[in-house]
């Protein structure tokens, strides 16, 4: 006989729960569109895995068409990539990526390869002590290549990844 009183107490449940569910929500949108993303450093990555992946076989064998005067002038051809990007603030006209690769034998350089924005590794040495989040990103990995003679080379990869007014 007595219904209205428990249909007060569900509704106050039923608000409760609403309000709850409301909030998650209202929380978890602003948790993931709140802050942007820094993909500076896994894209340096990336490009040091394909930059790897071109030279080296899968066997560990250094690829013979690097060792020639033509192909290393033709790098980013050789190995397709692409350092255009899209003209933020006016940044394209200097570049967001820089790529060096050092090919040592022996412990003395035989010959490097260099693309892109040379004025980028400016960052890399203030980058350990300042956290500073418009400087670049730099990846640098070291791996060793037998060529088909037997010679052994340790190559060394930097990778430099700018795009601070996209990601970070």
């Amino acid at each position: 006989m007595n219904k209205k009183a428990t249909d007060r107490i569900i509704s106050v449940y039923w608000f409760t729960i609403l309000f709850i569910v409301a909030a998650a929500i209202v929380y978890m949108v602003s948790i993931f569109y709140g802050e942007p993303y820094d993909v500076r450093e896994l894209e340096a990555n990336a490009l040091t895995n394909h930059v790897a992946d071109c030279l080296v076989l899968a066997t560990g064998f250094l690829k013979e068409e690097f060792l020639n005067e033509e192909s290393r002038e033709n790098f980013l051809e050789e190995c397709n990539l692409n350092f255009n990007t899209e003209d933020v603030y006016g940044w394209n006209k200097q570049g967001q990526f820089y790529l060096n690769i050092e090919f040592i034998k022996e412990e003395s350089l035989v010959f490097d390869i260099s693309e892109g924005n040379k004025n980028l590794i400016s960052s890399c040495g203030i980058e350990k002590e300042i956290e500073d989040e418009n400087l670049a990103k730099c990846i640098e990995r070291e791996f060793y290549s037998l060529t088909s003679g037997g010679d052994i080379y340790s190559i060394k990869i930097l990778s430099i990844v700018r795009k601070t007014e996209k990601n970070a």
